[in-house]
């Protein structure tokens, strides 16, 4: 019997030295734990607090105390408001924001923003996160806070936001269009000036492919972005290139186009600064034109000069030779002279149309009247049954000050033009709309159409397509609408007929 106390009593001091060797690793560990939540804890950045639930301050870390200018002694055992804030009531009640309250209600993280003032003057803007602490299921009685320096943070959202709106306000201002694409041709970026050249909204573009506003056989910008992405090496940033670029409504026009590239985590990114040369192209061709009908008027001038006396003495003694011929074969071919020195003066007064210095007699007149009148006149010049002239004028055209006279001289070349363009016949139609504070009108035939190479030369003075014709109607009609500064021009293509545009300013 002493034997078997003996063996148990042995069991159980080998049992309770297990016990203890288990409680000192279990000390060991927790002295462990403690010694990384201190290191931890007192190394980072960050202000940490332990709190219960009832504001009271259990332990701070080294941050803590360096910001708040107290040490853990002093703030331990205190109400966290009364040591960071030396309030005496909890900040709720200062109208603060405190995330206590969430915490303990939803047992989960919660945080606030706090904008504060530290005992060194300095003003700081505070993020407060705090932590529930349990194990397992117990019921939560303690917090930590963790209270981050968000300062320099803020200040920097709000510089990028203010960088941003510059940014918007240089794009959204803007005369040139600027546009982005990624590496797969996709429209990024669109700007104001981009939607009113191309007359895309936003909405339209982004996400799409840049090929709708630039078709590659306009221009191979395809073949740039493959061979960038391929080199690595721009072959044309920096220098501007001219291509054709298309509007919404189809209307082809020239453009220049600088390109530049970014490259980002986010990938490769090119933009392109688009300017519309429209407007300077058609200056550039008013230009030439106007200095082509000068050199060319000045030489009519001396020539209708010239010619103009010996017709005088030719058609007056021609006359009077008719008067006493008998012979009825002579008096015939004297006609015939007679009839070609006609032909001839009415020529020679064209060309004083051409080469004069128009004075129009201005008055406010309504354009849609005179057109009126001129297909009143015109339609009956040809039959019914083979031409046609329809009209669509707007109401609310404005009047504006012209010379009504010289424009109906203009109209009728024009629509007289387009009804001779179609030698089976067809329809004429003449259009009107605002334009600017002016007027536009639009004058299209179903002709074969102006090639290219002629359609640059039509205003020139001798220059004509018809088969009759003097090829000077056209080049006093320009003449008439410069004076009023206005512009005409010729849109055409071959077989799509031919749409002359006549622009006049108003007041």
């Amino acid at each position: 019997m002493e034997g078997d106390e003996t063996a148990r009593l042995q069991k159980e001091c080998e049992r309770l030295e297990r016990k203890l060797a288990e409680r000192d690793l279990d000390i060991e560990v927790l002295r462990l734990k403690s010694f990384l939540w201190e290191s931890v804890c007192h190394g980072i950045m960050e202000e940490v607090m332990i709190i219960d639930g009832r504001y009271r301050v259990l332990d701070i870390n080294t941050a803590f105390e360096r910001t708040y200018q107290v040490s853990k002694a002093d703030a331990c055992g205190r109400r966290c408001y009364q040591v960071k804030f030396g309030f005496d009531r909890p900040c709720d009640d200062y109208g603060g924001d405190c995330p206590l309250a969430v915490a303990k209600a939803s047992g989960k993280r919660a945080m606030a923003a706090v904008s504060s003032t530290f005992p060194n003057g300095r003003r700081k803007e505070i993020l407060r996160i705090i932590y529930p602490l349990a194990a397992g299921n117990e019921q939560v009685k303690y917090f930590a806070e963790v209270s981050r320096d968000v300062t320099e943070f803020r200040s920097v959202i709000k510089r990028l936001k203010a960088s941003e709106q510059r940014f918007k306000a240089i794009l959204d201002t803007a005369t040139d269009a600027i546009l982005s694409i990624d590496k797969d041709h996709r429209i990024i970026l669109f700007n104001n000036s981009a939607q009113r050249i191309f007359g895309y909204s936003r909405r339209e573009v982004l996400g799409k492919d840049l090929g709708m506003l630039i078709p590659s056989q306009y221009g191979d910008h395809y073949s740039y972005v493959r061979r960038f992405l391929d080199t690595r090496q721009p072959t044309v940033t920096g220098r501007r290139m001219s291509l054709t670029a298309q509007r919404k409504s189809g209307e082809e026009f020239p453009i220049e186009i600088g390109l530049s590239y970014y490259k980002g985590q986010g990938g490769v990114t090119i933009t392109a600064l688009i300017r519309d040369m429209s407007r300077q192209k058609e200056l550039e061709g008013r230009y030439l034109q106007a200095e082509r009908l000068a050199a060319v008027g000045q030489t009519v001038a001396q020539v209708a000069h010239e010619i103009k006396n010996p017709l005088m003495v030719i058609g007056g003694f021609s006359q009077q030779i008719r008067k006493r011929l008998t012979d009825d074969q002579c008096a015939q071919k004297l006609d015939l002279i007679l009839a070609e020195v006609g032909r001839l003066e009415k020529l020679v007064v064209n060309l004083g149309d051409f080469t004069k210095q128009y004075k129009l007699a201005k008055r406010p007149a309504d354009v849609n009247a005179v057109i009126r009148d001129v297909l009143g006149t015109v339609g009956s010049m040809y039959p019914a049954d083979k031409y046609r002239f329809e009209v669509d004028l707007s109401p609310d055209l404005p009047e504006i000050p012209c010379d009504p006279d010289r424009l109906k001289q203009v109209f009728m070349n024009v629509t007289t033009n387009a009804a001779e363009a179609m030698e089976q016949g067809g329809t004429v139609k003449v259009t009107t709309a605002r334009w600017d504070e002016g007027v536009e009108v639009r004058v299209h035939d179903e002709g074969m159409g102006i090639s290219d190479k002629d359609r640059l030369r039509i205003f020139e003075p001798f220059y004509t397509t018809r088969k009759r014709g003097s090829g000077l109607g056209l080049s006093i009609s320009y003449k008439i609408i410069e004076a009023h500064n206005g512009i005409i021009k010729a849109l055409s293509a071959p077989g799509q007929g031919t749409t002359f545009v006549i622009r006049l300013p108003g007041a």
